[in-house]
């Protein structure tokens, strides 16, 4: 019995997994986005994040529920993003805030855009 070898599955399987989602997480913080341009996707994210962590909010709930709603958090650099492709392009969310001396919310600001492709 002879064994093909592996290695164009294993290539192919790690170039899937570089790929990440093919669609946003389905949590609240995107309902309805997926069906709009990237302006009102835009719009539409930051308004609820606004609203929901206003000027003096914590910032650790932030982060928490950014984590909560499926983007990668990076507290050092106050940002959180998700990525999901559709080969060859891809969309992304990207959140950035700033705080205050106190570590509570001043800004909340986010992107709903592609990725470019290749």
């Amino acid at each position: 019995m002879k064994l093909e070898p592996l290695w164009p599955m294993t290539i192919l399987s790690f170039a899937l997994m570089g790929c990440g989602s093919s669609a946003l997480p389905d949590k609240p913080l995107f309902v309805g986005v997926a069906g709009t341009d990237y302006e009102q996707g835009t719009a539409l994210i930051r308004s609820r994040l606004q609203t929901r962590f206003p000027e003096g909010s914590a910032e650790q709930k932030l982060a928490h529920y950014l984590e909560q709603q499926g983007l990668r958090v990076d507290r050092a650099e106050r940002e959180a993003s998700v990525r999901y492709d559709r080969f060859p392009c891809g969309s992304q969310v990207r959140v950035n805030w700033t705080v205050n001396s106190t570590h509570s919310i001043a800004t909340v600001d986010a992107l709903y855009s592609d990725t470019g492709c290749p």
